[in-house]
């Protein structure tokens, strides 16, 4: 039988195009078409789909978004062999955090921060953290710290401004920069780290010629200070005992071999202050230590397990400020949270959502919580109902302003045991 070519063309099988380039790490399976997910944020932004590499993976309680990051955020980057991956693990499970029985496997240790005395500890005046702003050249000329992370008198001004709960005022900044440095001074000439508690008792105890260089006396210049030494004091004492004041232990470090740092500090109170300082001293000591390590090229991994919601106010800021900091550093932030409504509207931690180019949303339980996400990311009309009813393991992938995909997280049968959660309730916990 004769045809035309114009009437031939209802023959061809139509052929879907891939949901996402093929350059990069397997996700899961796109459930419109079939086909394998493929997704890297650094892959991305080398082949100019993304300007950002860090990512939000957002969903309730149940829904599948800690296996996403324990697999494609962590065990696969790993497999790569030219990656890093350091964990932030608020979760608690067994009575330890989350991962440690990902990092046990993997043979890399478990750092673990609590207010027993028994943990880690991460000196707040590291010498890996610079002073940052106060530094000057040979020539007298400020340095220009815009463009590194976070130094040691930011840090130490939003460590104050949650002991105070409130900002720190501009003779209370001076009387503070005046005492880092000369703590810094005295330090170097007795040859050992600076603390915090050196910055305390210099703010207590001036110099006349720090008092001089203001034309003020002694008195006025401790006066200054008064307020922030005895805030500093009380929580090296009481909210932060053991874990900022004192040297860095030598085990908090980004170099195993296993390319894995698993940080937990599911041991420290949601309430009060100590989780924010210390998640927001851990990433300025980590952004730090990255930008000194630059010229390697290496690109980092960190996963922020829950706890962000907690990063809010100056704390938040410092977070921000290092994160934006991630296209310099070779550092995607990856960061797990349950509802976009646990972050105030103007809050760092929300604007750090929406600056994610690469973004994961799970189910969510509530009509609100899934229409905040589909505002957040500018999706199309109706994604809202989509989300509300993603099945367990499922998830929409939003890379930049492309289409969602919709896609199941496909694991194997060793990642499905790494990946369990539920081993406390089992019984299973530990026995991978």
């Amino acid at each position: 039988m004769s045809t035309t070519t114009r009437q031939a063309e209802a023959l061809n099988l139509a052929l879907s195009s891939p949901p996402t380039s093929s350059r990069g790490l397997i996700v899961g399976t796109d459930l419109l078409s079939g086909q394998l997910v493929v997704h890297d944020p650094f892959v991305a932004y080398e082949d100019k789909i993304i300007s950002s590499v860090n990512v939000a993976v957002i969903g309730d309680v149940g829904k599948g978004k800690s296996s996403l990051l324990k697999t494609w955020a962590c065990t696969r980057q790993l497999l790569l062999g030219n990656r890093r991956v350091v964990v932030l693990d608020k979760k608690l499970q067994g009575g330890r955090g989350e991962y440690t029985a990902l990092a046990r496997y993997l043979g890399a240790p478990s750092i673990r921060f609590s207010l027993d005395g028994a943990g880690s500890r991460l000196n707040l005046l590291d010498p890996v953290i610079a002073l940052g702003g106060d530094e000057i050249d040979a020539a007298g000329y400020a340095l220009d710290y815009t463009e590194r992370p976070t130094g040691q008198m930011m840090l130490l001004r939003a460590v104050l401004s949650e002991a105070l709960d409130r900002q720190v005022t501009e003779r209370e900044g001076k009387a503070l920069r005046l005492a880092l440095l000369a703590a810094t001074r005295d330090a170097r000439e007795r040859d050992r780290v600076p603390v915090i508690g050196d910055v305390a008792h210099h703010l207590l105890h001036p110099t006349a010629d720090d008092a001089n260089t203001l034309d003020r006396t002694v008195a006025e210049l401790q006066e200054w200070g008064l307020d922030c030494s005895f805030a500093l004091e009380r929580m090296i004492q009481e909210d932060l005992a053991g874990l900022v004041d004192s040297e860095t232990s030598p085990e908090v470090n980004l170099d195993h071999p296993s390319g894995l740092t698993h940080i937990d500090i599911s041991a420290l109170p949601t309430e009060g202050p100590a989780l924010r300082i210390v998640m927001a001293l851990i990433n300025t000591w980590q952004t730090n230590m990255l930008a000194a390590r630059s010229e390697r090229a290496e690109q980092t991994v960190n996963i922020i397990e829950e706890g962000w919601h907690v990063a809010e106010g100056s704390i938040g800021q410092v977070l921000r400020r290092n994160v934006k900091l991630s296209r310099g550093l070779g550092l995607s932030t990856v960061v797990g949270i349950h509802h976009i409504a646990d972050l105030a509207a103007d809050s760092p931690g929300r604007a750090l959502l929406q600056e994610a180019e690469t973004r994961f949303i799970y189910g969510q339980g509530s009509y609100d919580d899934a229409r905040a996400c589909a505002e957040l990311y500018n999706l199309p009309p109706g994604t809202e109902d989509t989300i509300i009813s993603l099945e367990q393991g499922t998830c929409l992938l939003h890379v930049s302003s492309r289409a969602p995909i919709l896609l199941r997280h496909e694991r194997s049968p060793r990642e499905i045991g790494l990946t369990d959660t539920d081993g406390t309730l089992t019984g299973t916990l530990w026995r991978i």
